[in-house]
């Protein structure tokens, strides 16, 4: 049987931000966060790759391994057949597609992350990306998420966070209500409004709670952008 892991639920989250935007660094409380992120990111990675390529990496020991005559068979144990690889897989939301930079990147970055700002720019760049519909392109060279041009599919964090494409784009709306960021905050409701999902916000007021986390928008999706753009540069020169 293959058992996935779970996505991190809201509450974790928002409490993480609010203790931020209080001035409480909880060290424990962001790497639970934070690591509960990266194994989920670890499924989304295991599971795209094996529905890609036929090779996933093993849920016990983390080994790859290979589909042969229908079956993932490891040394350490672990058996799943395609049947029952499909069956784990379906309704989980744990296909990447073209967001498989962020989560890479994710798991690459994170455990690299000295500082508790350190880390909490790698969850707020990884819940806050998007998927892009890549339309045949080989590369996002000259692609910004601002301009209509560009289209933007679902959000990343509905692979990560508990909660329906809806719950999740109002829980990421919510987590970032507050007045030093309306500028920023108004360019996110623009873009996300013209996401997969993103017309829930078009009608709802931008009301300040006054206890969510600053988040920096700009810096963020600057930083999406990079990632796509080295992942298929490295991708593409190699072939």
């Amino acid at each position: 049987m293959i058992k996935w892991n779970n996505k991190v639920p809201q509450k974790s989250i928002s409490r993480l931000y609010n203790q931020t935007v209080s001035g409480i660094q909880d060290d424990e409380l962001i790497d639970e966060v934070g690591y509960a992120l990266y194994a989920r990111c670890e499924s989304v990675i295991s599971a795209t790759y094996a529905f890609e390529k036929k090779c996933m990496f093993c849920i016990n020991c983390s080994a790859e391994i290979p589909l042969v005559n229908n079956v993932f068979s490891c040394s350490c144990g672990f058996n799943a057949t395609w049947d029952e690889f499909k069956k784990s897989f379906r309704g989980k939301q744990l296909y990447a597609a073209n967001a498989l930079p962020v989560f890479l990147d994710y798991v690459k970055k994170y455990p690299k992350a000295k500082t508790y700002g350190e880390k909490l720019i790698c969850i707020d760049i990884l819940i806050h990306s998007f998927h892009i519909r890549m339309s045949g392109s080989k590369s996002l060279k000259n692609k910004d998420p601002k301009k209509e041009t560009v289209k933007l599919n679902r959000p990343t964090g509905v692979n990560i966070i508990e909660g329906s494409l809806t719950d999740v784009i109002l829980f990421l709306d919510k987590l970032s209500e507050i007045d030093e960021y309306s500028r920023e905050k108004k360019q996110w409701r623009s873009i996300v409004e013209n996401a997969n999902g993103g017309t829930i916000l078009k009608n709802r007021p931008n009301v300040n709670q006054g206890t969510q986390a600053s988040i920096n928008f700009s810096c963020i999706l600057k930083i999406f952008v990079q990632i796509y753009q080295s992942y298929f540069a490295e991708k593409f020169s190699s072939h």
